[in-house]
């Protein structure tokens, strides 16, 4: 790691540490909690007093892939594609106590597909101190690893995520990808292949990260990854947020095959009143994110 990227990413973190510490985020309030069995609460009285109560996660099995959760924001349409996710109006407690907080907090990894990363400028971790703190306390990692699904291959020279030699990152890619970066790896030993079969079989890849001590990661798409693993029954937990506008790019809704139960449902207060945060655990059903919420509504 060169003087200049290390620099490079002292400014960052001290960016998004600043941005995570100035957000006003209002609490969330509890309409409905039922955790599964297999899962477990996360939290301290920090983050239960904005979450109101504890965080869950699904436990990762004795062997076999990690227990995998995706979060994502949608409009109240169901579409979740933007430029700039923020614009889909989830918030700014979704942003900094979920998104970029709770739902990454217990995670050995976060996986995030080629298309997210349009900004050079990018890490996936917890920014606020007291979250940072909650991860120290289950004694993980400053930083999650980053797993990024690339086929076709990226410039490792150009972009932050792969360049800071204290994060370990994996690269899930074709055969044609890692020839392509192979060159790129080498000079960077923190950074693994993976070779992927094809886009339709993400599992095997996702268990080869076990041996490195990942047994949990937070996918954080973009759609075409989110649907890939969706479609290929690689995800346990989903934690949407809707928000209360109507929005975003039409025709980016995001399917959930398969919602089997809500585990939670929150709805904002106060400049956020009217987003709706939802937790399901997945079993065999086919529904929009959309839809399961409003299933699970109906069947209360």
């Amino acid at each position: 790691m060169t003087r200049a990227w290390r620099d490079e990413f002292a400014a960052f973190a001290e960016r998004k540490t600043r941005e995570a510490i100035a957000a006003v985020t209002p609490p969330y309030a509890t309409e409905f909690v039922s955790p599964q069995p297999g899962m477990i609460a996360i939290g301290d009285s920090w983050s239960a007093s904005l979450f109101d109560g504890a965080f869950y996660v699904t436990e990762p099995r004795e062997k076999g892939r990690p227990a995998c959760s995706l979060v994502f924001v949608q409009t109240a349409d169901g579409n979740t594609g933007a430029t700039d996710p923020g614009s889909l109006g989830g918030g700014d407690t979704d942003k900094h106590v979920v998104y970029e907080g709770l739902s990454r907090a217990a995670a050995d990894a976060v996986l995030v597909g080629a298309n997210t990363m349009r900004d050079d400028q990018l890490m996936f971790s917890v920014w606020h101190p007291e979250l940072v703190d909650l991860r120290r306390s289950l004694g993980l990692p400053r930083h999650p690893a980053q797993v990024v699904a690339t086929l076709a291959g990226l410039d490792l020279a150009r972009s932050l995520i792969f360049n800071i030699d204290s994060v370990p990152v994996f690269l899930l890619t074709s055969e044609f990808g890692a020839q392509r970066m192979k060159g790129m790896a080498a000079d960077r030993p923190w950074i693994r292949l993976i070779a992927v079969a094809s886009s339709n079989q993400l599992e095997a890849a996702l268990v080869a990260l076990r041996p490195h001590g990942i047994g949990r990661i937070s996918c954080v798409g973009g759609r075409t990854l989110a649907t890939a693993l969706l479609a290929q029954q690689l995800i346990d937990d989903v934690y949407v947020t809707t928000a209360p506008h109507l929005g975003g790019e039409p025709n980016t809704r995001i399917v959930l095959d398969p919602v089997a139960s809500r585990v939670l449902r929150k709805h904002g207060t106060g400049p956020e009143s009217g987003v709706v945060f939802e937790h399901f655990q997945l079993s065999r059903a086919e529904l929009t994110a959309t839809e399961a919420i409003e299933k699970a509504v109906n069947t209360e």
